[in-house]
């Protein structure tokens, strides 16, 4: 028998661990094939035939699902025994069993099932004993075994120490869990169809992250749905930050409003800026929408530990929110987003809700007038509460938010200046339709194209001077000129002049390094030397500076 797993990832810095789990978990010789989604699908099915297999597993998420279907398509497939596990095909295998090169479906945890599944193909004996299992059987009856997690993950192999991942570990994200199920009910997350909550020894956590820090990881992101559930939370964390290597990201998955004080005080005064990103997955401030969606959030709390999370600035903040969730109307969400956007995070997400096979959400499609794509991701169309066009109009907002917020392609002035904004999400809009009438791309476009947009939109020299010092302050080596206006060579004079005398810096220096931009009563200097600029800002004029 030739077992092999195929994982197509989304990007090619993620790492899956799944069919990872599966191969170190089996005492069979697996191997495993990566792919990206924006690979050729003739050339992975070319080296899937020259590896010539005869169990082939697939790994199917809702951004692969399409591709591994199409790829399915081809009639080599029918040839070989066909797999397909991971979340998106664990809750509604009959659907995936209809596909004419299925034979197995696993769901849920697969590491065992997996391996008594190559064991009885390879015995050439009977599935039915496997748990997590779903076929037809030679009689063409359905066999749906029940989904039973793993109780004791202390029983599973890590899948961290494979020798040929070492090359790839600093070059990708790496990927850790500390435990595995979800307390919560969202109505709309696979994670909620869990029945328990179950963790990994501390010890052997911390021995994972030893070792990837050791192999050059650069970032590692915990799989946990919500971290800060375990009784280990701190434990990890203090560990993480006493063996800090100034280099290493971490990033989790916190539930905010359950989220201890004590803990946030203690990260706020022990760990280096940097060390920790949390992603909290807000989705609505809005009452009525969390009881309908089975989620319990205390808003005031939540917001108050976003609040001490951000008065350090040691901790960086990715905050989520889903549009389209039940009983908020295009009202309601921008009331959340104004809310969410003025608390200051260095990312918010803004996400669309979708409905995921096997979500009570899904089930209850039709109460809440759903209309949505049928085929991954399942984004919704249309809501009770949401026309096409309030759809329009959020995901105008997003696409504004993911280019002059998110990405980081602006600094603290025009994010100090959009947050003082009474409402931010009109702002948003009305510049998204502004950006849209003047032909301005949200997909390729140049830095300068972004900067010269939100300038003309504002039309304000006052503007353009706040915004050009985020432009000057974001290179570390002299930036293109993107503004019109010359400094006459009196003004640099007695600029210059003012700052040697007041700040000793070489006159020299400043006509060969510095870049200047004024308004009507300050100037702005940046210095460039040795990729570590320095400002100053000169107020009143030059005469009197």
């Amino acid at each position: 028998m030739k077992p092999l797993l195929i994982s197509i990832n989304a990007k090619y810095i993620h790492t899956n661990n799944a069919v990872r789990l599966l191969k170190v978990n089996t005492s069979f010789d697996v191997d495993i094939l990566e792919y990206t989604i924006k690979d050729d699908l003739e050339a992975i099915l070319t080296e899937i035939k020259a590896y010539n297999p005869s169990v082939i597993g697939f790994s199917v998420y809702i951004w692969n699902v399409e591709r591994i279907k199409t790829l399915l398509s081809d009639d080599y497939f029918k040839q070989a025994t066909v797999i397909l596990g991971g979340p998106e095909v664990g809750y509604d295998a009959l659907h995936f069993l209809a596909l004419s090169s299925v034979d197995f479906i696993i769901k849920g945890e697969g590491e065992i099932a997996f391996h008594q599944l190559l064991k009885s193909i390879d015995q050439n004996t009977t599935f039915k004993h496997i748990n997590n299992l779903a076929y037809y059987d030679e009689n063409n009856k359905l066999i749906d075994n029940p989904i039973i997690e793993i109780q004791d993950l202390s029983t599973l192999k890590l899948p961290y120490y494979l020798k040929e991942d070492i090359p790839h570990i600093k070059n990708k994200v790496a990927y850790i869990e500390s435990g595995r199920g979800c307390p919560y009910n969202c109505s709309f997350c696979l994670s909620s169809l869990e029945k328990t909550v179950r963790f990994f020894k501390a010890g052997d956590v911390k021995q994972a992250i030893r070792y990837l820090m050791d192999q050059g990881a650069t970032t590692i992101k915990f799989l946990d749905r919500s971290f800060n559930v375990s009784t280990q939370t701190l434990n990890i964390l203090n560990y993480i930050i006493e063996n800090d290597n100034n280099s290493t990201v971490f990033q989790f998955e916190i539930t905010g409003d359950v989220l201890d004080p004590a803990i946030i005080e203690h990260l706020n005064t022990h760990a280096r800026k940097g060390l920790f990103r949390f992603e909290i997955g807000i989705q609505s401030l809005n009452k009525t929408t969390n009881i309908l969606t089975g989620r319990s959030q205390n808003n005031q709390r939540l917001i108050q530990n976003i609040h001490t999370i951000k008065s350090a600035g040691k901790i960086h903040l990715h905050l989520d929110l889903i549009a389209g969730l039940p009983q908020q109307s295009l009202t309601q969400f921008k009331k959340t987003f104004n809310t969410v956007f003025k608390l200051g995070a260095k990312e918010l997400q803004l996400g669309f809700l979708k409905l995921l096979r096997g979500t009570a959400l899904r089930k209850k499609a039709d109460k809440f007038g759903y209309k949505f794509d049928k085929h991954a991701p399942y984004q919704i169309k249309e809501t009770n509460d949401l026309s096409p066009d309030d759809l329009e109009t959020i995901h105008l907002v997003e696409q504004m938010l993911e280019i002059y917020h998110n990405k980081g392609l602006f600094g603290k002035h025009l994010t100090h200046y959009l947050r003082d904004k009474s409402d931010p999400f009109s702002y948003f809009y009305a510049f998204g339709c502004f950006f849209k009438e003047h032909n301005y791309s949200t997909l390729r476009y140049q830095l300068e194209d972004i900067y010269h947009a939100i300038m003309a939109y504002e039309d304000s020299n006052a503007f353009d001077y706040l915004v050009l010092k985020d432009y000057l302050l974001r290179s570390k080596i002299k930036p293109k000129r993107i503004w019109s206006y010359r400094i006459s060579k009196d003004e640099k004079s007695a600029l210059f002049n003012t700052l040697s005398n007041t700040y000793n810096e070489s006159i020299n220096d400043l006509y060969k390094h510095s870049t200047i931009i004024k308004n009507d009563t300050s100037y702005f200097i940046v210095i460039y030397q040795n990729m570590v600029p320095r400002s100053y800002e000169i107020r009143g004029g030059v005469n009197n500076a």
